[in-house]
């Protein structure tokens, strides 16, 4: 497993202008996964028993210049595309996406706007301030499970942002198809974008369809269709034209009615329902619809979980391929859950003193920009938020890698007790405390791979061997 960090850390050398950075990069990545508490930067010395002068060190390496999250990503595809563990169907890969918010309260915190949660949890609150996260994974399969690998996470919204990098003319929905759209283009791949029903819009599938005209479509959607949904048939054509303009749409239909009026038409199977196989009825039909002016595939599922109606712009794909892909949406959620109460990921209190503070009670319909005497500053520290999270989210999606190519290892490793196992692939918990203890380890024992030999010089910063020999 240490080779196989080592030649990972190598292959992202690109990433960075200076080498130094690339060995704080190891610094917080091994820091990240051997730390027991998740109280921001600081959790990096306890963890690894740095010197205390090397706190400003780390907190100018989330600031640095020498790095940006699209550099480091990009580096981060590229290793998954030379992998090969991309999960495919009808020869493309299954990117998962979706919104997660976290709550910060930061009064000189960039981009903390007022937010609404769209579940169902009746105890969160109806607001509160935080930051709207957007996140894209790629489904990987490792023997019976799979998991959503992490690919890229930025801020999508929030009043007060400083010269955003990003286009604040794009909607929340579409923000998501532009990530996944330059995801695409590094991987030079075609790809299915599953999502839930908040981008069950016009404006989705538009932006998807415009990701390359005149080559066919990379990204295809898939996501689940509102229960109001209405659809169109094709017009009937007329034997003899008469006056006026021809017909757009034929026949109105109610999706969520045909399940009663149509049951004859259903056709019966049985198939995988995430962990369970059942009888499911099911119809496609090819209709038009109104917001995209065009006809989508649209698939109407009855499981023993209730109805469902998916909706698909690839008119070629099947129905039980399409519900099989949507089970394995929850496998971003299970992502979400690993990098928050896991991992920690949203730990972070990056905060700029240009910023003019924000009360804790903002006025309603307040669209006034936020004002800070330094733009550029308070930026930089906008966009050492987005590396904290996007570095853990590299953590993760490599965890995972971990647990994939050396299962025994792991077990043999993480020595903890679970009172189940699921399956032979350790998850992203059971793999992280294997791999910390292994680097506890080497740093106990005077280990004499690179990456220790690192940690043991920010230990005792006064002595000054080179020891990045390893690296061009």
């Amino acid at each position: 497993m240490i080779d196989y960090l080592e030649r990972f850390f190598q292959s992202m050398r690109p990433a960075f202008s200076r080498q130094a950075t690339l060995v704080w990069f190891v610094i917080v990545w091994v820091g990240f996964v051997a730390r027991s508490d998740t109280l921001g930067v600081s959790s990096i010395i306890r963890a690894l028993l740095l010197a205390p002068i090397t706190y400003p060190a780390l907190l100018h390496f989330f600031h640095s210049t020498a790095w940006s999250v699209e550099g480091l990503m990009v580096c981060w595809w590229q290793w998954l595309a030379r992998e090969d563990v991309a999960f495919r169907v009808e020869g493309r890969i299954v990117l998962l996406a979706d919104h997660t918010k976290t709550p910060k309260d930061g009064r000189r915190m960039p981009a903390v706007t007022t937010l609404h949660p769209n579940s169902e949890t009746a105890s969160k609150p109806a607001f509160f301030r935080g930051h709207p996260w957007g996140c894209v994974g790629l489904l990987v399969q490792a023997g019976e499970k799979f998991f959503a690998t992490p690919l890229w996470a930025n801020i999508q919204q929030g009043i007060g942002t400083v010269a955003p990098k990003q286009s604040f003319q794009l909607c929340l929905s579409t923000r998501i198809i532009d990530m996944a759209q330059q995801i695409a283009a590094v991987l030079g791949e075609e790809a299915y974008l599953v999502l839930d029903a908040f981008f069950a819009v016009g404006t989705v599938f538009r932006a998807a369809a415009q990701s390359s005209p005149g080559a066919g479509q990379s990204i295809h959607i898939l996501t689940r269709a509102k229960k109001n949904i209405v659809a169109y048939q094709q017009p009937r054509p007329k034997k003899k034209r008469g006056r006026g303009r021809p017909r757009t749409y034929g026949r109105t239909l109610k999706l969520m009615t045909l399940f009663d009026r149509w049951p004859h038409k259903f056709k019966s199977t049985r198939v995988n329902v995430y962990q369970g196989r059942e009888k499911v009825r099911y119809l496609t039909l090819d209709l038009l619809w109104r917001p995209t002016a065009g006809l989508l595939r649209f698939f109407l599922f009855e499981t023993s979980r209730g109805r469902i109606i998916l909706m698909t712009s690839d008119l070629r794909l099947k129905p039980l391929t399409a519900l099989q892909l949507y089970c394995r949406r929850v496998t971003i959620e299970t992502m979400f859950d690993t990098l928050k109460n896991v991992m920690g990921a949203m730990g972070y209190h990056f905060w700029s003193k240009y910023l003019r503070p924000v009360s804790r009670r903002p006025s309603k319909n307040n669209t006034k920009r936020r004002v800070s005497s330094r733009p550029a500053k308070t930026q930089n520290t906008f966009d050492a938020i987005e590396k904290f999270v996007n570095l853990q989210l590299l953590t993760v999606g490599l965890l995972q890698l971990l647990s994939r190519k050396f299962p025994l290892q792991i077990w043999s490793q993480a020595r903890c007790w679970l009172r189940t196992v699921t399956s032979e692939i350790p998850s992203e918990f059971v793999t992280r405390t294997a791999l910390a203890a292994v680097l506890r380890a080497n740093l106990f024992t005077f280990g004499k791979n690179w990456i220790t030999q690192i940690i043991i010089h920010k230990q005792d910063p006064t002595e000054h061997t080179r020891l990045f020999q390893k690296v061009g």
